[in-house]
């Protein structure tokens, strides 16, 4: 399959891009911004990995992207890219142009990327969409998460609509909502992070290679699979 993932630098991104070059059979492109020297890495660690540069704050450099996946024959796309921090500070402490901001770099591009894979998909009648969105959507989210959070149940709905819109054509969209993972893309106080450990039901905090499995399972999982939401919280947070 040809598989692409955004934001496969670091993070849970490199763990997703490191379990499909693994698995052997794909060919996997992946997105990264500032992350250069770990991208070429990644490439020359799997033969069948490649990676291109775009600033999702950017909005030429996404429709550049954008523009050039009419002929990459994408199979699979993993929305896993977030330009930001996902930490912030009170609701009512928060700029309105931090909501704007956080549209912009991160929604609009999932948009523009989506719509071009889908556009592939439709025409070749088969396809899957894998969204990483986030476990906070399921219970209370925590302080200082509105703009993440609001912004992730804007993609978790965008997900419900590409899914009821594709059925036809054999194109599955399905989301993983994972819990807190130590990637370093959000910073909590240490004594946070040990507490969370320490109240944690399996005493560790779910890892990104465990969240990447999970991706493994959709990219692998019969047509059948789809419009599912995965929290991957150990029972902790259900629908």
């Amino acid at each position: 399959m040809n598989i692409l993932v955004t934001g496969g630098s670091s993070g849970l991104g490199e763990a997703i891009v490191r379990k499909l070059a693994s698995a052997g059979g794909h060919r996997i492109l992946f997105t990264y911004n500032s992350g250069k020297e770990n991208a070429e890495k990644l490439c020359g660690m799997f033969p069948n990995v490649s990676c291109a540069q775009v600033d999702f704050c950017d909005a030429a450099s996404v429709d550049a992207f954008a523009a050039s996946v009419s002929s990459l024959d994408i199979d699979v796309l993993v929305n896993n890219a977030w330009a930001g921090s996902p930490d912030g500070t009170y609701f009512h402490k928060t700029p309105a142009e931090d909501f704007l901001h956080a549209f912009t770099c991160n929604v609009m591009p999932l948009i523009k990327i989506t719509q071009a894979c889908i556009s592939v998909m439709r025409k070749k009648k088969s396809g899957k969409i894998i969204n990483i969105i986030t476990s906070s959507l399921i219970s209370l989210p925590p302080m200082g998460y509105s703009v993440y959070s609001a912004t992730k149940a804007y993609i978790w709905q965008l997900s419900k609509c590409w899914c009821r819109e594709n059925l036809k054509f054999n194109i599955t969209s399905n989301c993983i909502l994972p819990d807190f993972m130590d990637t370093g893309f959000s910073t909590p106080d240490p004594r946070i992070a040990e507490q969370m450990t320490a109240e944690h039901p399996l005493k560790k905090l779910l890892s990104a290679e465990e969240t990447a499995g999970a991706v493994q399972f959709f990219v692998e999982a019969s047509p059948q699979v789809n419009g599912v939401s995965l929290p991957l919280t150990a029972g902790q947070r259900v629908f």
